[in-house]
């Protein structure tokens, strides 16, 4: 029991291990003990990796996700992607690339976020030559701040306005995939509240 989980229960010191016992700094802990530790750590680092989580920096991965900051759209970004196409959960957990900025593809390609393109083109040419990946995924929202700040209020005031907006940010995103990676294929998407994707292009 580590000294942080001691203080949690009531009735237990909070120097219950051998290493941390103020009685036992005479005589040190013993080598068997730090081999004992060693292997617990060991073994606790490889229970908490999920199955199919890989081990290498670079390898063949399946995609890029491209998203926005809002934490509303975090788990259902993340479920979008295990519907990916077919593709089944467990081959993409763990198994794709993430970018998140403020507006998403927005972001990366919009005038009024113009200092902000350049890492992100950088970072998707990384992903690309690192793991290999095939496919960029880069999504929109519905009701998103950043693209309010970009195309104005007015400009995303009804929800054919927003589709109309974000459909050209989108566009715009496409085509300048197409010219940095002509390799890899592009998806595009605006996500609605409760995780619905309407796709663009």
């Amino acid at each position: 029991m580590t000294p942080i989980q001691a203080l949690d229960t009531p009735h237990s010191s909070a120097y219950s291990c051998a290493c941390c016992n103020p009685n036992n700094l005479s005589t040190g802990p013993s080598r068997r003990g730090f081999l004992g530790l060693g292997a617990a750590a060991l073994t606790g680092g490889l229970l908490a990796m999920s199955p199919g989580q890989s081990q290498a920096a670079s390898g063949n991965y399946e995609a890029m996700l491209l998203n926005c900051i809002d934490p509303r759209f975090t788990t259902l970004s993340w479920q979008y992607m295990g519907l990916l196409h077919g593709i089944a959960r467990d081959k993409l957990n763990d198994n794709y690339s993430q970018f998140v900025i403020a507006g998403g593809p927005i972001g990366a390609v919009h005038p009024k976020f113009a200092a902000w393109h350049n890492t992100f083109w950088e970072n998707l040419d990384i992903s690309v030559s690192l793991h290999h990946i095939p496919r960029v995924v880069a999504l929109t929202h519905r009701d998103c701040g950043a693209a309010k700040l970009a195309f104005g209020e007015a400009k995303v005031a009804t929800k054919e306005d927003e589709t109309h907006a974000h459909a050209e940010a989108l566009m715009a995103f496409r085509a300048a995939v197409s010219k940095r990676q002509p390799k890899l294929s592009v998806i595009t998407g605006i996500m609605d509240l409760n995780g619905k994707v309407d796709l663009i292009g």
